[in-house]
């Protein structure tokens, strides 16, 4: 398994308001614009092999400065996407927050479908089925960024960490935060969650300098 780094997109005008769900013409808004710029800045040091994200424009967004930085191209992964909310998309949250199923969604997601979308489990799966094909195209010390969603990023969280899905919403993933999912030998590991990008984190990401092969006598 390669190293993949998960990236949520940058702010946009929806965040905390309306759910965005798969519209299209959502962007980044001046604040999400500069969270791209920003982690690109910061991991344009990192040996990236490889770009992947979520066709959405706001993940796109997100990715491009990166994809500049490092004169790489953005590879677009469908599994990658939000969750597809169905009838719920572009609907406000406090509307949202007003509806039984609201409670379902917060306490009881295993059991939820969004009217006219998917259901969290058929999500995770996508989305699993989505990194494991990624992961497949390159070897364990390849550095892989995927830029993608908040629920979306959750729900990979906690099925590499064997979390129940009824316990995603404990998890918090803000915008253009990092988290990391890699293997140590046969184990794979959550090292880092929802991470403000620092010097400490870099380091810890860069692979060990190649090992001097014994000289011949």
């Amino acid at each position: 398994m390669a190293t993949i780094l998960l990236i949520r997109h940058g702010e946009n005008d929806w965040v905390g308001k309306k759910l965005a769900g798969r519209l299209p013409g959502i962007h980044l808004n001046q604040r999400g614009l500069q969270q791209a710029e920003t982690i690109a800045g910061i991991l344009k040091n990192l040996p990236i092999k490889a770009i992947w994200s979520s066709p959405l424009d706001r993940t796109m967004e997100t990715a491009a400065p990166l994809a500049q930085q490092l004169q790489l191209s953005v590879q677009t992964n469908l599994e990658l996407l939000e969750i597809d909310f169905g009838d719920w998309q572009g609907k406000s949250i406090k509307q949202l927050g007003r509806t039984k199923l609201w409670k379902t969604v917060q306490h009881n997601p295993q059991e939820m479908r969004f009217p006219g979308g998917e259901s969290f489990p058929e999500a995770q799966k996508r989305l699993i089925d989505g990194v494991e094909a990624i992961n497949q195209q390159y070897e364990q010390q390849d550095l892989i960024a995927c830029f993608s969603h908040s629920d979306s990023i959750r729900l990979l969280v906690a099925h590499y960490l064997n979390m129940p899905i009824n316990a995603f919403q404990r998890l918090a993933i803000n915008p253009t935060s990092l988290t990391v999912i890699m293997r140590q030998e046969e184990n794979i590991h959550v090292p880092f969650i929802n991470q403000i990008v620092c010097q400490q984190l870099l380091d810890s990401l860069k692979p060990p300098p190649p090992k001097n092969k014994p000289q011949k006598k």
